[in-house]
């Protein structure tokens, strides 16, 4: 139980500072800021706290068989599956995501270099988003600050329509600023 205690925590500080990353970054492409080093910053700091929750996550699946049963109710282990698909998802896109800007600014075949990035920053942020939405409410129950299943459905509620919000907000700043800095 404790891997379960230490994966939740660092998935909710791994919320935390992608919220902190992500706000910086949606700030600095709305005012074109250009300061790599804070970008840089922030940007390992949440991968750090990733590659640790990935970790343990990883351990408690390996280590813990921790839903290896998932296939046999998949109705009731939706959330679960859509979880861990997401989590796998983020994974995948992640080195895409941090590639996405020297795709753009390479032009390679025109407009394509444009759709590219696009294309991996909507893929990420939608796995990213679908994680966040799928897991929140879940990392309150396994450190034992939630109990009342009434209230589990009322902040996942809240967290799905923030992460959609999110989601949509991302893109669409990330879009704009990219194609302005592929028009250039």
């Amino acid at each position: 139980m404790t891997l379960k205690k230490a994966n939740a925590a660092f998935g909710l500080l791994t919320i935390v500072m992608l919220l902190v990353h992500a706000g910086y970054q949606m700030y600095a492409y709305i005012n074109f800021v250009y300061a790599p080093e804070v970008t840089k910053l922030l940007g390992d700091l949440v991968l750090l706290c990733l590659i640790v929750h990935m970790v343990l996550g990883m351990s408690i699946m390996m280590f813990s068989h921790d839903g290896t049963e998932l296939k046999k109710y998949p109705k009731e282990n939706k959330g679960t599956i859509i979880q861990r698909a997401s989590a796998i998802g983020t994974l995948v896109f992640l080195f895409g995501h941090l590639k996405a800007y020297s795709i753009l600014t390479s032009h390679v075949g025109g407009i394509f270099s444009f759709v590219l990035s696009m294309l991996i920053q909507v893929l990420f942020f939608g796995c990213v988003f679908l994680h966040v939405a799928t897991s929140f409410s879940k990392a309150f129950i396994t450190l034992g600050w939630l109990e009342s299943m009434d209230t589990k459905k009322k902040i996942d509620k809240v967290v799905w329509a923030i992460s959609i919000i999110a989601f949509i907000a991302v893109i669409v700043v990330i879009g704009r600023t990219f194609y302005a800095l592929w028009s250039m």
